[in-house]
């Protein structure tokens, strides 16, 4: 078993989440302190955790039930994660992340529900 590196239960759902997990194939997280309208909006907003461990290509994502295995980390998704709770997940098994603040793993988009929880390990 892995170490459990990041761990945090979804708290609200935005408006806007599902047009973009339809859409870009992306769920956005963000700490359920987050203050923006837009940013909530367009989130998944989760408990505040810490991050205790730098998250890798090879590690597993769960959300709920289903579990996708991370491909690629940007650059500055560690350090928003870690000040923020935020990170960008794509759903298209890139193996090189687009963006700096995206987080890729393989697999569909999962339907997230309140009382999900987000685990990477």
């Amino acid at each position: 078993m892995k170490n459990m590196k990041y761990q945090a239960k979804v708290t609200e759902i935005g408006g806007m989440v599902q047009e973009l997990a339809e859409d870009g194939n992306l769920l956005i997280i963000f700490n359920e302190d987050v203050q923006d309208p837009d940013l909530k909006d367009i989130s998944i907003a989760h408990t505040v955790t810490e991050l205790k461990e730098d998250i890798v290509a090879g590690d597993v994502l769960t959300i709920g039930d289903k579990k996708f295995n991370v491909t690629a980390v940007g650059n500055v998704a560690l350090k928003t994660l870690k000040d923020l709770g935020h990170c960008t997940i794509k759903f298209d098994g890139d193996t090189k992340a687009n963006l700096p603040g995206e987080l890729h793993v393989d697999g569909l988009v999962p339907e997230v529900k309140v009382g999900d929880v987000i685990t990477f390990e």
